[in-house]
């Protein structure tokens, strides 16, 4: 990937010495950048689901996935939820130190959203056929958080999908997470970008934004059914600390199980955690975030295995990725 070049060797100097470092027991700190998505941990530290396994948790907050994973091979966290192309990267320079340990999303939940006014001058709205939503985005200025990341990497496959060429048919501008974001397109510096909610459904609900393609929802049929986002951890740590990192996943386990069934709850609970007053918006993306979630945690070796397929062929991945257990992911410590 293009737009990956150079992240492998940045993070392998970053790994030596200092990945696998051994802990205070009971002790991890986590990277992450704040999002419906990760509603599960915000449940277990805040209902002691975590304290109730022994385990005292930091959540240290970052811009992006390359910050998340940048932080986790540096040994700065045993946490951080990354995608399976930053593993694949890592491997594929020769560092395997790092492995995913607990599933969080089967489908990639990035949303679309383009300002209302674009939208209407492209003639396209939700209902429109998905070709001509991507198509749409000709000639426009598309925030993304960062380059390398999931913003852009699926952003230049849904380009790439329908004829499109990144670098000459679009203008892709970095801006940093969701409020930066949601801003820029607020302001008119930028035509339209796409992150997993909230901040898509704001736009659309302060009326300056027009939701073209919802994540949740699995709209993109080849990339519903697909390990978007997981819990990595630097495989020494884990091995060295096996039960603190099965607390760590029945504790995330439980607070799933009430993210899908109390997401009224939920929603009102995790507000301080996403900085956002506006309950009727978070409420609208626990709900509609809950199917994605996994139930349990559990990678399953198919799915993992398809992901990983797709993920070549759309131009994620630059070559193939080794499916098996162990390589990438594993299932040890997460109850399955």
């Amino acid at each position: 990937m293009r737009a990956r070049a150079g992240l492998a060797v940045l993070l392998l100097a970053a790994v030596t010495g200092c990945g696998g470092s051994a802990q205070e027991a009971g002790k991890i700190t986590i990277a992450s950048a704040p999002n419906v998505f990760l509603s599960a941990l915000y449940v277990a530290r805040d209902d002691g689901l975590f304290a109730a396994e022994g385990l005292t948790v930091e959540i240290v907050e970052v811009e992006s996935g390359n910050d998340s994973i940048a932080a986790l091979a540096s040994g700065q966290a045993q946490y951080a939820d990354v995608g399976f192309e930053d593993l694949a990267e890592l491997s594929r320079a020769g560092d395997d130190s790092v492995v995913m340990a607990h599933d969080i999303l089967n489908r990639v939940t990035l949303t679309l959203v383009m300002r209302k006014e674009v939208a209407a001058r492209k003639g396209v709205t939700a209902a429109s056929p998905l070709r001509d939503r991507l198509s749409a985005l000709k000639g426009l200025r598309i925030g993304i958080t960062s380059p390398g990341s999931p913003t852009d990497t699926y952003m230049r496959y849904y380009l790439a999908s329908v004829g499109l060429d990144p670098e000459r048919d679009v203008e892709l501008v970095p801006l940093g997470g969701g409020s930066a974001l949601l801003a820029a397109l607020e302001k008119g510096r930028i035509d339209a970008y796409h992150l997993s909610p909230p901040t898509p459904y704001v736009a659309a609900e302060q009326g300056f934004g027009v939701v073209l393609v919802d994540g949740p929802k699995g709209e993109v049929p080849e990339l519903d059914g697909f390990d978007y986002t997981a819990w990595a951890t630097s495989r020494q740590w884990a091995e060295q600390n096996a039960e603190t990192a099965a607390a760590f996943s029945r504790a995330l386990t439980r607070a799933t199980g009430k993210v899908k069934r109390q997401p009224d709850a939920v929603a009102a609970q995790i507000m301080d955690d996403l900085g956002s007053d506006d309950r009727e918006t978070v409420l609208r993306t626990v709900r509609a975030m809950a199917s994605a979630l996994s139930d349990r945690g559990c990678f399953d070796p198919a799915v993992v295995r398809r992901t990983l397929d797709v993920m070549l062929r759309l131009r994620i991945l630059e070559e193939q990725a080794d499916p098996a257990e162990g390589r990438l992911w594993t299932n040890d410590y997460n109850g399955c």
